[in-house]
């Protein structure tokens, strides 16, 4: 389950968010109503009259090609691709060099004592 108000995955079974202590709703599982005749089929949960045979990767609801996004873990109903994470690069740069530094200790040391070796060897021979 994922909370409307942080969009972070909470715990199931919970009546509140741990993150940011809002209300969470059970979810609302949408039926998929089959084309009688047709196996495979079905009518959108958005557009009733529309025959689909694709549904959200998600939460299984039948999606015709208007509501479908595409996102790359796959199609999505529009819906599900709301409860987007946003990836920061910067983010992933300052954990990764937190990873490294965590796993040597003396990372940090190491690369300002090679900065300031070429900070010297640049000072001692400028125009060699």
């Amino acid at each position: 389950m994922i909370c409307p108000s942080c969009k972070t995955d909470a715990v199931e079974g919970k009546k509140f968010c741990g993150e940011c202590g809002a209300a969470l709703a059970a979810p609302q599982m949408i039926a998929p109503v089959p084309v009688p005749g047709e196996d495979g089929t079905w009518f959108c949960a958005r557009h009733t009259q529309v025959i689909t045979r694709l549904r959200c990767g998600r939460c299984e609801a039948p999606i015709c090609p208007k509501c479908t996004v595409y996102t790359p873990a796959g199609t999505r109903c529009r819906v599900c691709s709301k409860n987007r994470i946003a990836v920061r690069p910067a983010g992933l740069l300052h954990s990764a060099v937190g990873a490294v530094e965590g796993a040597s200790a003396g990372g940090r040391r190491v690369w300002y004592l090679a900065l300031w070796y070429l900070i010297l060897s640049f000072l001692r021979n400028p125009f060699d």
